[in-house]
């Protein structure tokens, strides 16, 4: 068996707020994508993440938010969420990534 190394996107608007690299077996269902994509990232790309006042390891982003999971330019499942909570490891850490519940969220809008 072999692996992919996949890219979640999270877009609240044009611009990519944040990107992370992660990876799973080649023969993983989307189901699994999915849960994942919640596990610490091998790397992240954060544009402009705030965390929350009342706990640094987590950050609300607010509004209509897509997020797209990727292999190379092929897109392997998308969704739209309303509003979407992200968290990381530490307050000095940039793993940002979605928490169970969302990830229980994104399967849902994904028809999973």
């Amino acid at each position: 068996m072999g692996q992919k190394l996949l890219t979640l996107e999270i877009r609240p608007d044009v611009e990519v707020l944040l990107s992370t690299t992660f990876d799973v077996l080649d023969t993983s269902t989307e189901a699994e994508i999915w849960e994942s994509a919640g596990e610490v990232p091998f790397s992240t790309e954060v544009d402009g993440i705030e965390p929350s006042g009342s706990d640094p390891l987590t950050a609300e982003v607010e509004g209509t938010v897509q997020i797209r999971i990727l292999w190379n330019d092929t897109e392997e499942s998308s969704v739209t969420l309303d509003g979407l909570l992200l968290v990381r490891s530490a307050p000095d850490s940039d793993d940002w990534r979605l928490p169970s519940a969302e990830i229980r969220r994104a399967k849902a809008a994904a028809g999973l």
